[in-house]
């Protein structure tokens, strides 16, 4: 019995061989060939050298004045931009100025109006004016106004009104 599974690993084993043979047939080739010498590179002249390291100083010259220029653009262009944002703050800020002054005028208007007639007109207002007005209002006048309008919108703006009270974000600035 013991006789026969080394006869059959001996076969697998062979196959192998005779697999591993057929596939690479180059191996055996390039085992017998002699090893081939490395060849030396001829030693470089200290003049060699130097002109070397010359020519990568100049070429290292030649980069840092480009990143010099490179970092004055950047700088111009970082001004350029600082001047730009200071120029859009200001034009913002006069934006808020007017609308600020546009609100004040509408809440003069519709708290020296009916509430009633306040009320047809704010149901056709944007419902952001509407709640900046309403912040800006007296709360008798503004409730006056809301008990009026359109429940649907009364109840948007009074929601608007209410995270505008918590802190919430949703009410325009």
């Amino acid at each position: 019995m013991k006789m026969k599974a080394l006869l059959i690993v001996l076969a697998v084993n062979l196959v192998f061989l005779g697999v591993h043979l057929d596939l690479e047939p180059n191996l055996i080739a390039a085992d017998i060939q002699e090893p081939q010498l490395v060849q030396e590179q001829p030693p470089v002249r200290p003049k060699d050298q130097l002109e070397l390291i010359q020519a990568r100083e100049r070429e290292l010259e030649l980069r840092e004045i480009q990143l010099r220029d490179l970092e004055a653009q950047l700088e111009t262009k970082i001004r350029a931009l600082h001047e730009l944002e200071a120029s859009v703050r200001a034009e913002v800020q006069t934006y808020r100025q007017i609308t600020d002054e546009r609100i004040r005028h509408l809440v003069k208007i519709y708290s020296s109006m009916k509430p009633q007639a306040a009320a047809s007109l704010m149901n056709n207002l944007d419902k952001d004016i509407a709640v900046e007005v309403f912040l800006s209002m007296k709360g008798e006048i503004a409730g006056g106004i809301l008990a009026y309008m359109d429940t649907k919108k009364a109840a948007s703006i009074t929601g608007k009104l209410i995270s505008y009270g918590a802190g919430g974000s949703s009410a325009p600035e």
